[in-house]
Formats: structure tokens, C-alpha cells, sequence
């Protein structure tokens, strides 16, 4: 029994850093290269592109995380969140637009990302899928509530940190 905990303790220590395939990856960077600031009536809220290493970094360890980035991989997710600043009527109908295409993603609420009246203080969490891949080479915009984020992701970003090579 000894050695299943110290095999655990070991395999626990060791997960984070095999999270990204580069050991001098910034987290930070990975995140920041794939984020965008949507503002709202609410609040500021940070739009993340997910892809294998966003998804890694901002669910961990979770269970869902291995169904969350498979999803990922065959159209496009994007993960909202942030904290209201006042309260405000959330609208979580999410689209993006590209080269003149418009969009429209189902959203999913993790927490308080429904059409609700959200209180200040209150954190909102949830995810924008979209049925047809965004080309992260070309400039798009996303947009929640009437107001926009844009997107124009450095191409070395999207090849270096994007999805891991399934060698």
C-alpha cells in the first residue's frame, strides 16, 4: 500500500510538468497568446481558445479535460470567464465571425453562463463550441452580449503552442 501512495505521490509531482510538451514553455504566454479581452456590461471577461495545451493548463487535472480537448480537436471551443463587476443580465449567445462568415456556438455553462441576472462578485465560467473549425491564422472576431473580442493570433503561437504533434 506504501508503494501505491509513493507511486501516486510521485506521479502527482511529476503531471504538471508533462502538461506541456516544452519544458521552457510559460504558462502565462500560452494562455495570453491564445486570449482575448471581451468587455461587457457586466464585466471584463477573458476568451480563450481552447486546444491541447489551454485545455491542459486551465482544467488540469480534471476529468472532463480529456473529453473537453477531443471536442477541441474536431471544432472549436472557447472558454469564458471572469467575475461581474455589477449586476448585469448575462447574454451568453456567442458567434464568431471571419472573413465575412458568421458563426453561431452553443454555449455551456460551468457556472453562471446562462441567460440569468448575474450579481457583482459572482464568477462566470463557461464555453462558446462552434460546429465548423476557425482558421487561427486569419483574424477573427468574437463576439457575447453586443460587444466584441478580436482575434489575430501570431501564426509562430498557433504552430508552437497549438495542438500537440499525435507522434
Amino acid at each position: 500500500m506504501k508503494k501505491v501512495f509513493a507511486l501516486l505521490a510521485l506521479l502527482a509531482c511529476a503531471a504538471p510538468s508533462g502538461l506541456l510538451a516544452q519544458p521552457n514553455v510559460d504558462p502565462a504566454k500560452v494562455l495570453a497568446a491564445f486570449s482575448s479581452i471581451i468587455k461587457t456590461g457586466g464585466g471584463d471577461f477573458t476568451v480563450t481558445v481552447l486546444n491541447d495545451r489551454t485545455v491542459d493548463l486551465l482544467f488540469g487535472t480534471s476529468p472532463a479535460r480529456i473529453a473537453i480537448r477531443t471536442r477541441a480537436r474536431m471544432g472549436t471551443i472557447l472558454y469564458i470567464q471572469g467575475v461581474a463587476n455589477k449586476e448585469f443580465e448575462l447574454k451568453p449567445d456567442v458567434t464568431v465571425v471571419q472573413k465575412g462568415d458568421t458563426i453561431e456556438g452553443k454555449s455551456s455553462s460551468i457556472r453562471h453562463f446562462t441567460p440569468e441576472k448575474v450579481a457583482k462578485g459572482e464568477t462566470v465560467q463557461g464555453m462558446a463550441e462552434f460546429p465548423k473549425k476557425v482558421n487561427l491564422y486569419d483574424p477573427f472576431k468574437v463576439m457575447m452580449g453586443g460587444q466584441t473580442a478580436e482575434f489575430s493570433l501570431n501564426p509562430d503561437d498557433v504552430r508552437e503552442y497549438g495542438n500537440k504533434d499525435p507522434k
